[in-house]
Parts: structure tokens; C-alpha cells; sequence
């Protein structure tokens, strides 16, 4: 299985990266750079380190560039306010 995903879009380059968190738990990271700003990132950040891997690998997988868009949106949002 990939650990990430890499895609160009209208909104410029998507990163979409599965991963442990700090905590150790399962996270799906989206990554993107805006306009004028350094790269920022979200996540999607599932409870239950055992459990949540199943949950953070099927996200994951689903990833495509529609989604990855959707998923990094509220990035973009975010800096447009």
C-alpha cells in the first residue's frame, strides 16, 4: 500500500499522507501550499490506535482528487477569510 498521493489541481499541488500522529494514533494529513503562504496542512485524525488504522486505511484508499480537494479546503477557506 502507497503511504501517499500526490496531485495536481486548481488549487496547486495536494499532498494526501497517511501516518501516525504524535500521539500515535492513525491520521490521514492533507497538505497544500496557498498562494503568497508556506505549506499548510489538516487532518483527519481517527480515535483508537487499533481500530483506527482500519478506519484512516480506508479513508485513505479512497483519496482521490475530488476528495483530496474537499479535504484540503478548509485550508484554503481559512487563509480567503
Amino acid at each position: 500500500m502507497a503511504f501517499a498521493k500526490l496531485y495536481e489541481t486548481e488549487k496547486g499541488q495536494i499532498l494526501v499522507k497517511i501516518d501516525a500522529n504524535d500521539d500515535g494514533c492513525p491520521e490521514v494529513r492533507v497538505y497544500a501550499e496557498p498562494e503568497e503562504f508556506g505549506v499548510c496542512s489538516t487532518s483527519v485524525t481517527f480515535e483508537g490506535c487499533d481500530k483506527g488504522w482500519d478506519e484512516a486505511e480506508y479513508l485513505f484508499e479512497r483519496v482521490d482528487e475530488e476528495l483530496a480537494l474537499a479535504l484540503a479546503k478548509p485550508i484554503f477557506d481559512f487563509l480567503e477569510s
